[in-house]
């Protein structure tokens, strides 16, 4: 993380002397290297987590959250998010587990789609105790071979990436006995499939329109 801090370091001084247009992209800087920060912070806790009992977590909360997380490089990159599924839904899991989940997913997503798209959440309830969240985008696909490595540590297809989202959003969901899939199609999009237990005793919600 020291890397980081000095990019936030250096930047806050080059923003005390920067023209104002240039202050807004030094801004910008700063939220960023904040926002890596986290997810540095929260891989290393999922990595390395204080407990494998699960919570009872809120998806839905949790989707929304991470949409308006990446609101303004959704609107930068002119893609539209859509939402369909109940209210509310509470599976087992771990609240910064399941944001580092979605976190990496949400990212995947918009890397694949920088000139526009359409990025959809469908949050549904299977066979009474199960929960499907399936995340799919207009973007431009993988390989067959990408396709069948997209679980393996370390690979990435990111110049420069450290290649452990998807290895890390699988072993995140089987620890908690879910279970994640990809399809995807190289110029058409990927669509990524979570299955999460629901959570003992709480209610599935109400439906929510698709937005």
């Amino acid at each position: 993380r020291n890397p980081l801090a000095n990019i936030r370091s250096s930047a806050e001084l080059a923003e005390g002397i920067a023209s104002p247009l240039a202050q807004k992209n030094i801004n910008d800087i700063i939220c960023q290297v904040d926002r890596m920060s986290r997810w540095v912070r929260e891989l290393l806790v999922s990595l390395r987590p204080a407990s494998d009992t699960a919570e009872a977590v809120d998806l839905v909360a949790a989707i929304e959250d991470t949409h308006q997380a990446f609101a303004q490089q959704i609107e930068r990159n002119g893609v539209h998010f859509s939402f369909e599924g109940p209210h509310m839904l509470w599976v087992a899991s771990q609240p910064l587990q399941l944001t580092q989940i979605l976190n990496s997913l949400f990212s995947n997503a918009l890397e694949a789609m920088p000139k526009g798209g359409v990025l959809h959440a469908q949050v549904s309830v299977q066979e009474g105790q199960r929960a499907q969240l399936v995340l799919s985008d207009t973007g431009k696909g993988m390989s067959q071979q990408q396709e069948r490595m997209v679980f393996k540590p370390f690979f990435t297809t990111k110049q420069g990436g450290l290649g452990v989202g998807l290895a890390l959003v699988k072993r995140i969901m089987e620890r908690f006995g879910g279970s994640v899939s990809l399809s995807s199609r190289e110029e058409e999009g990927t669509r990524v499939s979570l299955t999460f237990n629901i959570a003992a005793g709480e209610d599935h919600g109400a439906q929510h329109p698709g937005s």
